[in-house]
């Protein structure tokens, strides 16, 4: 993986080559197998090369032929079937990179080339022929690409670092994204704080020339086709065979590779099949990494008969020997993540992944394989099939699933709790299921904002995203968790983290042939035997120890401990005055007050949600004093601070 930068004037000025050179060497973290650049008539495209694969050895870009220029951040994992339709010679495969394979396709197939590629890639390929810009980015997000047009100029780059070093290039906070984030953090995906600047959404395609721009699709969850067999055999044989492709692609690196470990389904599963397949190969996984803390005085095993994510991890590490590497994130780590600048890194709260690259990086860790995206498609749940059955009068089954959601038939209360929530209120209309929503049990965030921006921007209220409910629709209920955008936002915060450590993140279950069948699959597929997943459990077989879940108790306890840590460290902060500046976009009294509240021992629900709305808050006031204030202001905040 690696950097693409790049700039059309579309009125034909020419680009000068300096601030070009000053943009793409932003992303020098990218490029740790050098960066090249050309400046042509009106337009310059750069590249910062970062080498993971054996193709990727023989990469030369900006690729340059017959009128056409291309960069690319991309791995391909549909390769040899690439090659079988463009008819290439076997003995050319090898040294053939990603770069010229999407060239060639795009010969052959024009804008559609995008369709044909399989894997993380976002480029963009300008045609001097009709002076046109394409760019594109692939299915579910796996690589960033930003633009920017300002009149008769566009530019786009993996990184708005880029944009931001840019000499004269102009960029302004966008008061409305502000605005839209502090009344509610959690929902604002791939949102972009500067006016002007978007990101190119996952699975688009965007042609821009002089007279505008054009946005189409190169790929949608819901043009999925319905899968359907005969025997429920051929279902865990096909997707047997689809999960083992998935992470089996992934594994052709020239570079170590390590794998997330939570003791769940998704990392579990990717962690168990890597390490069988490179065992197989005659290599080893470098290694499993994990958010949990280690067992320790302070975070002890639980009581017998207590479910323990670290009991799961253990296991699979002495199974697969394997060495597993814990947590090491502290609240002093929080608040580092907070005083980020969210404009370029994206508002995604996983700082704990943070530790995890140090870690990995300073083992020579390169390539990290992700279970990130496995709970929207290959162990999806049963998020809308109460609702389902309900609509199509499935009684028996609906009565059967909620007993076992409920825990039995001695639990009426959870019974009527789990059939209200779950099969009637996803049937209802917009306004009720705003009233009655199973989402609302999480109780209200406290908000920090100012009064003034929330007046000049009232649609930020309004705001939802495509999954913002629940409908009686299994089908659906995946297609609109697609298009949420959290997958993609936290592989793009992902990507620019892991730059600064020279590692690449792959998430095999969110590979797109694997997507297109889990996506068509039968409903009634969802809950079986008892138990949801189990498709996936099956395929994988007897690969997976019991016991797994999602019941990371420990990782909690400790993500608990740190925001309590990192609200104690606010608080010291505010007494030392440094958050005295003023911010106009936060109610700065209630802020001030905010601050010192933090709890001696332990975090009430209430706190909880008050430490949520701080934190939005705090990442908006360093915000504030990067792009809002005067020069010398933002001496006075870094000297503050």
């Amino acid at each position: 993986m690696s950097a693409i930068v790049g700039s059309v004037h579309f009125d034909g000025a020419p680009v000068d080559p300096q601030a070009f050179l000053v943009a793409l060497s932003a992303l020098d973290h990218y490029g740790n197998h050098g960066r090249s650049s050309t400046v042509l008539e009106g337009c310059a495209f750069g590249h910062q090369r970062l080498d993971i694969t054996p193709a990727a050895a023989f990469e030369s870009q900006p690729l340059e032929e017959d009128g056409l220029v291309l960069v690319a951040d991309a791995v391909l994992d549909n390769r040899e079937a690439l090659c079988d339709q463009l008819d290439i010679e076997r003995r050319w495969r090898g040294s053939m990179p990603d770069s010229r394979l999407i060239l060639l396709a795009y010969r052959r197939w024009g804008g559609d080339c995008v369709r044909r590629l399989v894997g993380d890639f976002a480029f963009a390929l300008w045609d001097a022929r009709d002076r046109s810009l394409l760019c594109a980015r692939d299915h579910i997000g796996a690589r960033p690409l930003y633009c920017l047009r300002q009149g008769d100029r566009f530019c786009f780059a993996t990184d708005l670092r880029a944009f931001r070093a840019w000499p004269g290039l102009s960029l302004a906070i966008d008061e409305s994204s502000v605005a839209a984030f502090l009344l509610s953090p959690g929902d604002c995906h791939d949102i972009s704080f500067f006016r002007d600047v978007y990101p190119l959404a996952p699975g688009c395609v965007l042609r821009v020339d002089r007279q505008g721009q054009t946005l189409d699709t190169h790929w949608s969850p819901e043009e999925a086709a319905q899968v359907r067999y005969a025997r429920r055999e051929d279902y865990v044989e096909h997707f047997r065979e689809l999960l083992m492709q998935a992470v089996g692609d992934r594994l052709d690196v020239t570079a170590g590779v390590g794998s997330h470990l939570s003791g769940g389904l998704d990392s579990s599963g990717v962690t168990v099949l890597a390490s069988r397949l490179m065992r197989e190969q005659g290599r080893r996984l470098d290694g499993c990494y994990t958010w949990s803390p280690p067992v320790s005085s302070r975070y002890p095993r639980p009581d017998a008969g207590r479910r323990d994510e670290r009991e799961v991890i253990a296991r699979i590490c002495r199974q697969e020997a394997l060495t597993c590497h814990y947590g090491t994130t502290t609240g002093a780590d929080f608040l580092a993540y907070l005083e980020r600048d969210m404009a370029v890194d994206g508002t995604v709260d996983v700082f704990e992944e943070l530790g995890v690259m140090r870690v990995a990086a300073e083992r020579g860790t390169r390539v990290m394989l992700s279970g990130w995206g496995g709970d929207e498609s290959a162990t999806f749940g049963i998020r809308g099939y109460p609702g389902y059955l309900l609509t199509r009068g499935r009684w028996g089954k609906l009565l059967t699933l909620t007993r076992e959601a409920a825990g039995g038939l001695k639990r009426p209360r959870k019974m009527a709790r789990f059939l209200w929530q779950q099969g009637v209120v996803p049937c209802l209309p917009d306004g009720l299921f705003d009233r009655y929503s199973p989402y609302s049990d999480s109780g209200p965030l406290s908000p920090l904002y100012g009064q003034a921006l929330i007046a000049r921007f009232p649609e930020a209220a309004t705001r939802r995203g495509p999954a913002w409910r629940l409908y009686p629709d299994p089908r659906r209920m995946q297609c609109l968790l697609m298009h949420h955008g959290h997958l993609g936002s936290r592989m793009s915060t992902w990507a620019h983290w892991s730059a600064e450590h020279g590692l690449v993140y792959r998430y095999p279950l969110t590979d797109r042939r694997l997507l297109d069948f889990t996506l068509g699959l039968p409903p009634e597929l969802l809950w079986e035997q008892g138990q949801p997943r189990r498709l996936y459990r099956d395929a994988i077989g007897h690969h997976l120890p019991p016991g797994l879940g999602k019941n990371d108790n420990a990782n909690e306890r400790k993500r608990m401990a740190i925001r309590e840590e990192c609200w104690r460290l606010l608080a010291s902060a505010a007494e030392r005055q440094a958050f005295q500046l003023p911010c106009e976009w936060l109610d700065m009294a209630a802020f001030q007050d905010r601050l010192v509240q933090a709890p001696d021992e332990g975090m009430s629900d209430e706190q909880l949600s008050g430490f949520i709305s701080l934190c939005s808050a705090v990442q908006a006031w360093h915000l504030w004093w990067r792009y809002r204030s005067s020069a010398d202001d933002q001496v006075s905040h870094a000297f503050l601070l």
